[in-house]
């Protein structure tokens, strides 16, 4: 009906917007709606191709295939045509998927042209005379295995992918990219690292393209730094499971015109890169995934880096003196990599925000006197910190030092911190077993007591609940207040700049926990803190943070007093109280709130 059209009543430039996401198949049934459509489809210079392929490899019936394959062909041409004939062809999406990988290898590669020769769908489509003047270039073909939409994977799975020449589904020229006018190519499960397929030429540049993303790829690193010194604005690089074919003598002294000794590591230079991402790529020369190869990176306008996969050695080449900000995530190692790993972060020591991920928290640990002076590094910049690692359970007798180092090596090391968030998961064997079968057991053990909690919360009950007093009493014995390699140390951003702090942890059952000690610990030592927001990992909001906050924070002590406490909106405001201060003084003293953490 038409009171129901509320498309219609929708401006040109917003429809066209919306058709930038609509695949170009449906321009048909859409332009027999209104000559209006008709229309706009031939103004957005757009043209999204998708297709799932369907093959069954076993009854091998080809001719079926083959003609579908065919159709896709003519419908991908007629729609570059009638975009041409519109305002130009500017941004070009590919999308192939696949339930079985050699049937999106054969629908891609084999294909039966006026001779009988093969043709290749990607290079046919990217090479079309409509094509030659476009924009933005994605092609992303899905195959039963692998995932491309950014689902978190665990790190041997995605490792495993750049292992595999079965995932490089197509090969993609160079020589057939629109060098003049490209400013976007992202590239998914493609192999770029044929030796017959054609580099781009000493004479051929991109001088428009500013963004660059391949995903699941395999590239000789020669090739890639050929391409990436055609591009003098190519600002964007985001590289995430790329395997790098490397030859120390075709890579250096056939491209570089004279063989140097080199490390066996990737050096990949990005002159006008701000932004670097390099996730789970691999190399020809990493022998060992954790000790062989390093990676060189030359970028001196580099301004955001992040970083997934081993710790390897990594070394800047230049001095990038704009980089603010730096995201790692190392997916392996143990304490006596500890030396691996703050030699690579001391890469960053200008940055202001720092995300890092490690496996084990212990991993950052560094005891004695020596190894730390060689070592630890100070972040003089960095304000920010986002730590997010596991706590695992002590099973084996080999010597480990205890997580509350790593905590003080950090600390250490950032003396003007403003903010500090904290992410620390006790690992649980049934979840690295079958994550998905203990996730609907938790949820099914807690949800009655999630929705018990809500209710009371919704309906403003500041009645305390009685729990177990032992329970209570576990976390806050006075003997378990200190924390060895992290009480009675002095560290700067306590005393002078560190004013938020979040907590995430896994309340247990032990007497020493070490989320609730840690709590304690800023409470009574971060002397210009102004809120803490914790989250203990127990979901009874009204029924644990009420009962336990006071007695977390130490309000017992010489150094805490309870200011305010509002059990209706979860706050708590708490005064600090500053040793020999005369009374009339107290009111100045400073203080903090504790609130929860909202959760992401």
């Amino acid at each position: 009906m038409a009171a129901d059209d509320r498309l219609s009543v929708l401006s040109d430039d917003l429809l066209r917007r919306i058709l930038h996401f609509v695949p170009s198949r449906e321009a048909a049934s859409t332009s027999l709606l209104s000559r209006r459509w008709g229309s706009l489809w031939r103004s957005t210079g757009t043209v999204n191709l998708a297709v799932r392929v369907v093959y069954d490899d076993v009854s091998g019936d080809d001719e079926a295939f083959s003609s579908r394959r065919d159709a896709f062909v003519r419908a991908s041409q007629a729609a570059l045509a009638a975009a041409a004939a519109g305002a130009g062809v500017t941004r070009l999406t590919l999308n192939v998927a696949g339930r079985c990988l050699s049937g999106v290898d054969k629908f891609l590669n084999y294909g039966g042209g006026g001779g009988g020769e093969e043709i290749g769908i990607v290079d046919a489509v990217v090479s079309h005379p409509a094509a030659r003047h476009v924009e933005e270039l994605r092609v992303g073909v899905a195959g039963p295995m692998y995932r491309t939409d950014g689902a978190e994977q665990r790190p041997w799975q995605e490792a495993r992918r750049w292992r595999s020449d079965d995932i490089y589904t197509y090969t993609l020229s160079f020589a057939s990219l629109p060098s003049a006018t490209l400013r976007v190519l992202d590239i998914t499960e493609c192999n770029f690292s044929d030796s017959k397929l054609a580099l781009p030429d000493a004479g051929v540049a991109f001088p428009r393209l500013d963004t660059l993303r391949l995903r699941l790829c395999a590239v000789r690193l020669a090739h890639l730094q050929r391409l990436i010194d055609a591009a003098p604005a190519l600002a964007t690089v985001h590289l995430e499971s790329v395997y790098f074919e490397f030859n120390i003598y075709l890579d250096y002294y056939g491209v570089y015109g004279g063989l140097v000794a080199v490390e066996s590591r990737l050096l990949l230079r990005c002159p006008a890169a701000t932004e670097l991402a390099m996730e789970f790529c691999g190399s020809s020369s990493y022998i060992n995934s954790h000790l062989d190869g390093g990676i060189g990176i030359d970028a001196p306008k580099l301004r955001s880096f992040r970083y997934t996969g081993h710790p390897r050695r990594f070394y800047l080449e230049s001095p990038a003196p704009e980089m603010t900000a730096v995201n790692i995530h190392f997916i392996d190692g143990d304490h006596r990599f500890a030396d691996r790993l703050w030699r690579f972060l001391g890469n960053f020591t200008n940055v202001k925000i720092l995300k890092l991920t490690v496996q084990e928290l212990g991993h950052l640990a560094v005891a004695g006197k020596a190894r730390r002076a060689e070592l630890l590094c100070k972040f003089g910049n960095l304000e920010r910190l986002e730590l997010e690692a596991v706590r695992k359970p002590t099973k084996t007798k080999a010597p480990a030092p205890p997580p509350a180092v790593a905590i003080a090596n950090l600390l250490h090391c950032c003396p003007a911190l403003v903010d500090l968030s904290l992410k620390l998961k006790m690992l649980n064997y049934a979840w690295s077993k079958n994550n998905s079968m203990y996730l609907s057991s938790f949820h099914a053990k807690f949800k009655p007591d999630f929705d018990k909690s809500v209710g009371l919360f919704m309906r403003h009950k500041s009645k305390m609940t009685a729990v177990s007093s032992s329970l209570i009493d576990e976390h806050h014995d006075d003997k378990f207040s200190n924390i060895s390699g992290l009480s009675g140390k002095s560290f700067a951003c306590l005393n002078s700049s560190l004013r938020r702090v979040n907590l995430q942890f896994q309340l247990g059952s032990a007497s020493n926990c070490f989320g609730v000690r840690l709590i304690r610990f800023f409470a009574q030592n971060a002397m210009v803190l102004e809120e803490m927001c914790i989250d203990s990992g127990n979901r009874k909001l009204c029924e644990h943070m009420n009962l336990n906050v006071e007695r977390w924070v130490g309000v017992d002590s010489s150094k805490i007093r309870l200011k305010d406490k509002n059990l209706t909106g979860s706050s708590w405001e708490f005064s600090r109280i500053h040793p020999d201060s005369a009374p009339e003084f107290e009111r100045n003293a400073t203080s903090f709130k504790v609130l929860p953490l909202e959760r992401r």
